[in-house]
């Protein structure tokens, strides 16, 4: 079957280049990637750049006007990925979470009006559900009360393309990440962990009190739930949670990362239950929607934390 011409934004990026991989494994019709290198470079999809089968503009997404023209040029579909990629980024300057997310995702349909693209994949996330009582949590529970101006952001993005879909005739899909692990990584707790040992391996520090509980999926699997999924939808409006069912601890995760290290760091907790303002200590999911559909992680958070801490640490020795 030959998919849709399809435009991903933040294309460059830990997910985003996941996502390409798989689009371009599927067809061999080019992937566009628009993508402003704010904080990734272009050597996960430099191979795709070389064959033709990936092809590059180097733009923000906040670039309406220029994104419109790259999107005239027989775009089908926007995969939406670029956004902050760090949601502790916004504890400084929550501007950030609403430029990238709310205005971002904004420019992106108004691109998606006028060039007359009608179909839009966007990258979610757990936080928009806040601290719901309901676990694991299904899609239909609410209210939903984000406690991060993240998480306020990415509800307010999904808002506008649902408004979108009713005034404009768009269909969409709407996936909420849990935890996504893997290669190529530049944030998050491994990657943190890791740094943090590499400048002492002695000493390991953690935020919070290390019960903080989450679930994780590898990036291969978000990128072929997303892609997958989307082509799969009946309605036009599709919204589900992706990740694993099974979560694992932050103190566990240290645990994962000092035997993959062969390290006996002395563990340091800072105390309370998240590890910043704004962060959830507990997610944990309803995926009987994603699983209805057929998609399953290929692994556990336990398998894919440890999976993607030998990645890293490979990377990090090629470097």
């Amino acid at each position: 079957m030959t998919r849709p011409r399809t435009l991903v934004t933040g294309g460059a990026g830990f997910i985003g280049s996941h996502v390409v991989d798989h689009l371009v494994a599927a067809d061999s019709t080019p992937v566009v990637v628009v993508d402003n290198f704010s904080n990734t470079t272009h050597t996960w999809i430099e191979p795709h750049e070389r064959d033709g089968t990936v092809v590059v503009h180097e733009l923000d997404v906040l670039e309406t006007d220029r994104l419109t023209e790259v999107m005239s040029d027989g775009v089908d579909q926007v995969i939406h990925l670029a956004a902050s990629v760090d949601m502790r980024v916004g504890l400084e300057d929550n501007w950030v979470d609403i430029q990238q997310s709310v205005l971002g995702t904004r420019s992106v349909l108004e691109a998606m009006r006028r060039a007359d693209v009608r179909q839009i994949v966007f990258s979610s996330s757990s936080t928009v559900y806040g601290e719901l009582a309901q676990r694991p949590t299904a899609e239909h529970h609410g209210p939903m009360l984000p406690i991060s101006v993240y998480g306020a952001a990415k509800l307010g993005a999904e808002a506008l393309i649902s408004s979108y879909c009713h005034l404009y005739g768009f269909r969409a899909s709407i996936f909420r990440f849990g935890n996504v692990v893997g290669g190529r990584m530049n944030h998050g707790v491994i990657y943190d962990f890791l740094n943090k040992l590499r400048d002492d391996p002695s000493r390991l520090h953690i935020l919070g009190d290390g019960h903080q509980r989450k679930n994780y999926f590898l990036a291969e699997d978000c990128a072929r739930g997303i892609v997958d999924l989307a082509a799969a939808a009946k309605t036009d409006i599709l919204v589900a949670n992706l990740g694993s069912t099974e979560t694992v601890t932050v103190a566990r995760i240290a645990a994962i990362v000092l035997e993959e290290l062969g390290l006996d760091a002395e563990i340091e907790y800072g105390g309370g239950k998240r590890g910043w303002p704004g962060d959830v200590p507990v997610v944990e999911f309803d995926l009987s929607k994603a699983h209805s559909m057929g998609w399953h992680s290929s692994r556990e958070s336990e398998d894919a934390i440890r999976e993607a801490v030998r990645r890293q640490i490979g990377e990090a020795g090629h470097a």
